[in-house]
């Protein structure tokens, strides 16, 4: 048997890996959304905009700003680890690699419970990665279990 032949009985369908890549590839532009947009813009406040919070408290909001980017940079950091697994180790079937990947539906689940829980509407978003990703690292149970 070849190494060829090996490498192609040990890979995982091609549907979960393409799909976890691709839900990867969308977080990489949600981090960089998050990171990148203005405090303002991405910002909800009750009977206020962003400036008038900003001149009535410049440093809370300026820790507010730069905790966004903090954010940003870190989900951008997650998802290209993601992306990498995904399209490497995961993609040539190693066991550990589906294991680590579970994180990318925790991450999306727990995004979208607590946005919707506290009503923003971009939980749902955040919900679709969380479906889209599950179906995506199920796809091969069997053959990790």
């Amino acid at each position: 048997m070849t190494s060829q032949m090996v490498f192609e009985e040990n890979r995982v369908p091609r549907a979960s890996w393409i799909i976890l890549a691709a839900v990867a590839i969308s977080t990489i532009l949600s981090g960089l959304y998050v990171g990148l947009t203005p405090t303002g813009s991405q910002t909800e406040l009750s009977g206020r905009t962003w400036e008038q919070f900003a001149a009535a408290d410049p440093e809370v909001a300026r820790i507010y700003s730069m905790d966004l980017v903090l954010l940003g940079i870190s989900l951008v950091a997650f998802a290209i680890l993601g992306t990498i697994v995904t399209l490497i180790p995961y993609r040539q079937g190693e066991r550990w690699a589906w294991f680590a990947l579970w994180l990318i539906p925790l991450l999306h689940g727990g995004v979208a419970l607590r946005m919707l829980y506290d009503q923003y509407n971009a939980g749902y978003v955040y919900l679709g990665l969380f479906i889209i990703s599950l179906i995506g690292i199920l796809i091969p149970i069997r053959r990790f279990l």
